[in-house]
């Protein structure tokens, strides 16, 4: 086993006193004896190494050059140069010379010392001043995310099976509505379901901070029929970052925190397909940067979970096996909407099954369909009446149309001022006039 450098210096000192106390020439060769064999030295390495009138090692390379003044001089060129590389800085070096000399006098002598400084020399000579830069600018500072990322085990480790037949393992995923272009502010839906029962909630937020898809996580643990054993992402910094980190810890201790697989998509199917089936279909493709709109999605996402949970049955994936270059799946014989697969679980407690009876007695496929379809079409008016000029392909698609999402706009507006991350106000219930229900069997 080899020695690490700490013990190798701790002993070497050992032996090197020991060498100096052997008068005899025999009593020193049997120190060397030893010494050589656990080093693995050789003998006038050995004698070197172990002498007591040895030189202090001195520095090597290059004796350092320059002086005060000179560094002085590059480090005020540096910071006017707005902090450049060693590289850029010697190509604009006359410039920034010349701009200082125009307005104070410079030494020559000085002047000539920078000027003759390569780029390695000027990285070199603007070390200390770099480490003392309150921003940090010294050296790139390496992502919060990968240490973050360390920290959570992947999915395929942990969960116990792909399609876990246990209500409380959740997937969640974020939806941009920008339309094509991810310049400036704008809005984001967060999606969360479970893959036991396929129980979504939708929730909008400004800018995919942390703090309110936090919250939003939060909120859908909280009133989620189901205990949240397990919450997998992707590697996103939406979903891995510090603040989720202390909320999970010190508010939910329980749930195991998990992510996908970097390039496996696959791996966060479930929430990945309900990105298409219910954020898509009621969004489409354009761009919503209006941050008082949020409420208003808000409450049509309330809406479109009721709907989806408790009135839309799906059929779920049983199993998935490769048979020579095809894939065969299998799925469940009769569908089932996600509040009867809650109710039918034996694992959900009685209290939980409670809140879904509850929101059977009180909502009515009926009413729910009118107003999703009004705050849809007050949403569609509202882009359409945007100053800055909402296209067509921004309006959100209405369920009753059937005409699925339109494509992303050729034109993306230009970049919005970045607000404030606030928490969108509770939802509100809106009862409207009476349509037909439409809802349908969803494969997944």
């Amino acid at each position: 086993m080899e020695m690490t450098k700490d013990e190798s210096r701790g002993y070497l000192g050992i032996m090197r006193r020991r060498y100096e106390a052997v008068r005899r020439k025999k009593g020193r060769g049997h120190v060397l004896d030893e010494f050589c064999g656990l080093t693995g030295l050789s003998r006038k390495h050995a004698i070197k190494a172990l002498s007591p009138k040895r030189p202090a090692p001195g520095r090597r390379g290059c004796p350092p050059g320059g002086t005060r003044e000179g560094t002085a001089l590059l480090v005020r060129l540096w910071k006017l140069s707005d902090m450049m590389c060693g590289k850029l800085l010697r190509a604009i070096l006359p410039e920034l010379l010349a701009s200082v000399a125009r307005r104070e006098a410079v030494p020559e002598e000085v002047s000539r010392e920078v000027l003759r400084m390569s780029a390695a020399t000027i990285d070199r000579r603007l070390r200390k001043a770099k480490a003392a830069c309150p921003g940090g600018r010294g050296r790139r500072r390496r992502s919060s995310l990968e240490e973050h990322r360390r920290e959570i085990p992947l999915k395929v480790e942990v969960w116990p099976e792909a399609y876990p037949k246990e209500p409380g393992y959740v997937e969640v995923d974020t939806v941009a509505h920008c339309g094509g272009s991810m310049a400036g502010s704008f809005v984001w839906t967060v999606t969360k379901t479970d893959v036991a029962t396929h129980w979504t909630a939708l929730k909008s937020v400004w800018n995919k901070g942390a703090v309110g898809v936090c919250g939003s996580i939060s909120e859908f643990i909280a009133e989620a029929p189901f205990d949240t054993l397990m919450l997998n992402s992707d590697n996103g910094g939406e979903c891995i970052n510090g603040h989720i980190k202390r909320h999970f810890s010190q508010f939910l201790p329980s749930v195991v925190r998990t992510r996908s697989r970097s390039y496996r998509k696959n791996d966060n199917a479930h929430v990945e397909q309900k990105n298409g089936v219910q954020v898509r279909a009621l969004y489409g493709h354009g761009r919503i940067d209006d941050e008082s709109l949020i409420p208003l999605m808000n409450r049509i996402n309330k809406v479109q979970g009721l709907l989806k949970n408790l009135f839309a049955p799906t059929m779920r994936l049983l199993s998935k096996e490769r048979v020579g270059a095809k894939y065969v799946k299998r799925y469940e014989k009769e569908p089932k909407t996600p509040a009867r697969r809650v109710l039918e679980s034996p694992l959900v407690s009685e209290k939980n099954k409670a809140k879904v009876r509850a929101l059977l007695t009180q909502n009515d496929i009926m009413e729910l369909r009118a107003a999703l379809d009004a705050d849809l079409r007050l949403l569609a008016r509202k882009l359409a009446a945007a100053p800055s000029g909402a296209t067509s392909e921004g309006r959100p698609n209405r369920p009753s149309d059937g005409s699925g999402p339109r494509p992303p706009p050729s034109k993306a507006r230009g970049r919005a001022a970045a607000l404030p991350l606030s928490p969108p106000p509770a939802p509100i219930n809106r009862r409207q006039k009476k349509t037909a229900p439409i809802f349908g069997v969803i494969f997944i």
